[in-house]
């Protein structure tokens, strides 16, 4: 019944929900999409199709195939290339053990790249094979301008993504409680198995701690090649919540709040 009342009321904020044009928000944004999760409706694009490095909003489709795939109490062993890739890290060591739950908590609220590949190595056998398996999962859903190369988004050639390909991707992950638990989460404890080694996490997302009448969900990304990122979600109440994606954006926070807020 709860579910019937949500999709009437979403239906009729679609009556009046406005739809944009690129010319009347000023972002500095290269690309960006405002979609209704349940009926894939653009509400704002610019230039949505264009293929652009995704940074770290490529950890969405790595937690969405991990928890397809895995379980959260499954154990994850560390390997020597894990704990060696670069920054954005936790700092997991070879050899530790972690749940993957925790492993997902490190990678979406701390990007930590470690954990990504700790996650795909673990479901897959190795990085590459994981990523295989990430562009299969895009095409699956119809984001036919993506190409992952990594778990992480760190840098690679021929790695890109859209806007409105991550919309896709964010759309699937929300359906997954324990995505949205975890990317709604402002800070946590996670421990590795043996030691009880404690590593403290908080989001990067800083739009959680910003006092809007809504709140803002999501990834953040940044490379020197990609500039700022972000996919997620913005809710307003509820029972409405519009996907928001942003890349090569150069003052990210500010882009968001004139998103968020062209639909209020």
């Amino acid at each position: 019944m709860l579910r019937r009342i949500a999709f009437i009321l979403t239906a009729i904020l679609l009556l009046t929900d406005p739809v944009f044009s690129e010319k009347e928000l000023p972002l500095t944004s290269k690309s960006v999409v405002l979609m209704d999760p349940l009926t894939k409706r653009i509400l704002y694009s610019k230039d949505a199709h264009k293929r652009l490095s995704p940074a770290s909003t490529a950890k969405i489709m790595t937690a969405f195939l991990v928890l397809k795939k895995s379980q959260p109490n499954k154990k994850v062993m560390v390997s020597e290339y894990a704990s060696s890739i670069e920054p954005s890290k936790v700092h997991i060591k070879e050899g530790e053990i972690y749940f993957t739950e925790d492993l997902l908590k490190a990678l979406l609220l701390n990007s930590g790249n470690d954990a990504s590949v700790a996650l795909a190595e673990n479901i897959a056998g190795s990085e590459p094979a994981f990523a295989e398996m990430m562009n299969k999962k895009a095409k699956g859903i119809g984001a036919h301008n993506t190409n992952f190369r990594n778990a992480s988004g760190l840098p690679f050639e021929d790695q890109y993504s859209s806007a409105y390909d991550l919309s896709l991707v964010v759309r699937e992950a929300m359906k997954h409680k324990r995505f949205v638990d975890i990317i709604e989460t402002k800070r946590a404890e996670i421990y590795e198995i043996n030691s009880g080694r404690k590593i403290k996490l908080k989001s990067h997302n800083k739009a959680l701690w910003h006092d809007n009448p809504y709140i803002i969900f999501g990834k953040t990304g940044y490379t020197k090649k990609a500039r700022h990122c972000f996919a997620g979600y913005v809710q307003y109440n509820r029972w409405r919540k519009v996907i928001v994606v942003i890349l090569g954006s150069n003052s990210l926070w500010n882009d968001l709040k004139s998103l968020a807020d062209s639909l209020t």
